[in-house]
């Protein structure tokens, strides 16, 4: 459920058949924000945190004075409260008590009971943060205080909680009591998607861009965001540009959102034998905070480092305004605003420049980076890209296939993340013809050697096919292939020499590494057919293999 939902089950509160009610979802979804704003014209209502109360009979004393007595002191049950307060003075002077029994814990209870009588309309009383109570306070006895409540004439409750933050002791409590007295639970699994940004003082227009790039669901972390963005503001001259702060606005929410939430963080299995080097090392750049902030930033006119100034602003509380003054110098010379704040006809005016950088990219850099532009821009005009997606790919396939022949395939593999692509269908379509190129690749190598284990390049092959059977990347392509280099030259037998033993020592530790049971059974049979010094060498090389 969206947290929108929220303002639409409290404006109908006073007619569900509910007494008490409760809002569960994870921390900054916004549950607090929607009860509060579909709360705040209610003068009938009571927000109580658990936050910091010492004693669950708070409760009772918020109670009584946000609801029972507070602007009612006058009425019919300002006349009660006076009454009962005359009444029973006469009784604690006795004990030397003093008249002030709204002081009193205990007896606030006994008032507010008695005062919520005279109730004619429902009044809502709102307990937030259940999973922050103190450890002193035992939930039980909360439950207790919530079903009394209940039981008030004209009184709701509203409880708002993180259940899966709520402490393993009183989770068993809660677990065991919550049916009881909570009537209906809402489970809230999505930020509103209609927000009054206007209220967290955050500009509507920037923060629904963002969002639609950037699934952030956490309000807490834009408003800490928006925050840092005014703090870093404070060191701006007065004369710097509206576009070169918007920019500062998008850097500031990139840092504290990619710090926070780390959206673009990706799990590496340590436990997964057949990750190689390059693919934990290009697993490791991309996940390098530096490197996920910036795609939050593709297109802008700033530098990097003013990013790098602006993170460790964050991190250190160490902004040099010298040096921010120096970078606005360097964006006023870095010519057009960027991308990201243009209005629709000016993106529409970039499309044809970005599409005809990308036919004329010299490198994969260039390539992705220009068509990724154009795709993500044309998808945010809602315009047709599939010609461009052709285009795109065509080009992709070539530059791959030359990548290849020039013998720098551990290009491929290298992720899409380190081009900083944000489109989706730009990654699909990378990974596809990286795919087919790494398929091209290990059917080149391995109908070489289905023809020939002779000689450098056999060896050159054979290495590289071994050295990949280890890589995520490769090691399924080579699974469907390997099947054709069960065939006598791949063996140690005839003609051998140094270079072959080798070569053959490669390709039988991936037939073993295949199918251990089937590249034994052969190995067998091709022993049958051998001189000694050629079984001789099969076994050294298996015994080698097998206990590797």
């Amino acid at each position: 459920m969206k947290a929108d939902n929220i303002k639409n089950i409290i404006s109908d509160i006073d007619h569900l058949p509910y007494r008490a009610i409760l809002f569960d979802g994870t921390w900054g979804i916004g549950k607090s924000y929607a009860v509060n704003e579909a709360l705040e014209a209610n003068p009938n209502v009571c927000k109580i945190s658990m936050f910091g109360l010492k004693d669950p009979k708070q409760i009772y004393h918020e109670a009584l004075f946000q609801l029972a007595l507070k602007n009612n002191i006058g009425g019919k049950i300002g006349e009660i409260t006076n009454n009962v307060l005359d009444g029973l003075s006469k009784i604690w002077d006795k004990v030397g008590q003093a008249k002030e029994v709204v002081q009193s814990i205990a007896n606030e209870r006994e008032l507010f009971l008695l005062l919520s009588k005279e109730f004619t309309s429902v009044h809502i009383i709102v307990i937030d943060d259940l999973e922050r109570m103190s450890d002193d306070i035992n939930l039980e006895d909360i439950f207790g205080i919530i079903e009394e409540l209940k039981q008030c004439n004209y009184v709701k409750v509203i409880v708002i909680a993180n259940t899966d933050e709520i402490q393993s002791d009183k989770k068993v409590v809660f677990e065991k009591y919550n049916e009881k007295v909570i009537e209906r639970i809402y489970h809230i699994t999505e930020r509103a998607e209609k927000v009054t940004w206007s209220k967290m003082n955050i500009h509507a227009d920037f923060v629904e861009k963002f969002l639609e790039i950037h699934k952030v669901k956490n309000l807490r972390t834009l408003e800490k965001a928006q925050r840092f963005f005014e703090d870093v503001k404070l060191f701006c001259n007065s004369d710097m540009s509206e576009q070169f702060k918007e920019e500062l606005r998008l850097i500031c929410f990139a840092v504290v959102v990619e710090s926070i939430e780390n959206l673009y963080y990706k799990e590496i299995d340590s436990d997964n034998t057949n990750t190689d080097s390059v693919e934990k090392m290009t697993n490791t750049i991309g996940n390098m905070l530096q490197h996920r902030i910036g795609r939050y930033l593709y297109g802008i006119k700033c530098s990097t480092n003013l990013v790098e100034m602006i993170l460790k602003y964050y991190e250190e509380g160490v902004l040099n305004e010298e040096q921010l003054e120096a970078e606005y110098k360097l964006f006023l010379n870095s010519g057009d605003k960027s991308n990201y704040y243009k209005s629709d006809e000016e993106i529409r005016s970039v499309l044809p420049i970005l599409r005809e950088k990308m036919l004329e990219a010299k490198s994969l850099a260039e390539l992705n980076e220009f068509a990724d532009a154009y795709v993500v821009w044309s998808d945010v005009l809602e315009e047709n890209n599939e010609s461009v997606l052709s285009e795109y790919r065509n080009i992709l396939e070539e530059m791959l296939e030359k990548t290849v022949l020039d013998g720098k395939e551990e290009m491929l593999s290298y992720s899409y993340d380190l081009f900083h692509m944000s489109s989706e269908k730009t990654k699909r379509i990378y990974q596809e013809e990286n795919k087919e190129m790494m398929k091209f690749l290990i059917e080149t190598y391995v109908g070489y050697l289905k023809k020939t284990t002779h000689g450098k390049k056999a060896y050159e092959y054979s290495y590289k096919l071994r050295n990949n059977f280890d890589s995520s990347y490769y090691h399924d392509i080579i699974i469907s292939e390997i099947d054709n280099l069960y065939n006598k030259i791949s063996f140690p037998v005839d003609n051998v020499d140094e270079d072959r033993y080798h070569t053959c020592y490669n390709i039988m530790y991936v037939l073993y590494h295949s199918d251990a049971e089937k590249f034994l059974q052969y190995c067998e049979k091709i022993k049958e057919d051998c001189d000694n010094m050629s079984r001789h060498r099969i076994e050294v090389l298996v015994e080698e293999i097998v206990k590797k």
